[in-house]
């Protein structure tokens, strides 16, 4: 067992599950505020643990962020889990994937590929389970073009995070 990659992961895990509790904590923050920071901030994680330690650690913290957003309140239905883990999951593939290749490839393809799951999964869940009407807007919207802004800008406060630690 490689215990710096675990202790690393096990802080970075922490820096994401403080971002996604500051919802909790200060609630009179704009929805989409906390959306794009704290989305950010997370996605930020899942990379630096990808790159730093390795895929299986990004994944770790790619399925523990969505039941801890679920228990919070987050996530309106539990099978939402699945889905934002399955979407953040080829999101960590990606970017470990993508890691040496040109920006805009890294950028493009991580970010576009996890919305495309994220948003395709949540809309075919809620068909499943028969849930239609205006409730299903908020929860496609989180689920679609935010995703893309946030998953940009978690590789690039990665790069930030990777370039003063290596240097």
């Amino acid at each position: 067992m490689n215990i710096k990659a675990l202790t690393g992961t096990a802080m970075l895990l922490a820096i994401a599950l403080v971002a996604q509790s500051l919802r909790l904590l200060f609630p009179f923050i704009p929805p989409q505020v906390s959306m794009f920071v704290i989305g950010s901030v997370v996605s930020a994680t899942y990379v630096l643990a990808t790159w730093r330690f390795g895929v299986k650690y990004g994944l770790l913290l790619a399925w523990i962020t969505p039941i801890v957003a679920y228990l919070q309140g987050m996530l309106p239905i539990a099978p939402l889990i699945l889905i934002t883990g399955l979407g953040t999951s080829v999101y960590v593939v990606l970017v470990y994937v993508l890691r040496h290749k040109l920006l805009w490839l890294l950028v493009g393809v991580s970010a576009l590929c996890r919305m495309v799951v994220l948003y395709v999964g949540a809309l075919l869940l809620l068909q499943f389970l028969h849930i239609t009407g205006p409730k299903t807007v908020p929860i496609l919207m989180a689920f679609s073009w935010p995703q893309l802004v946030t998953s940009t800008l978690g590789i690039g406060m990665a790069m930030v995070v990777m370039k003063r630690y290596t240097n």
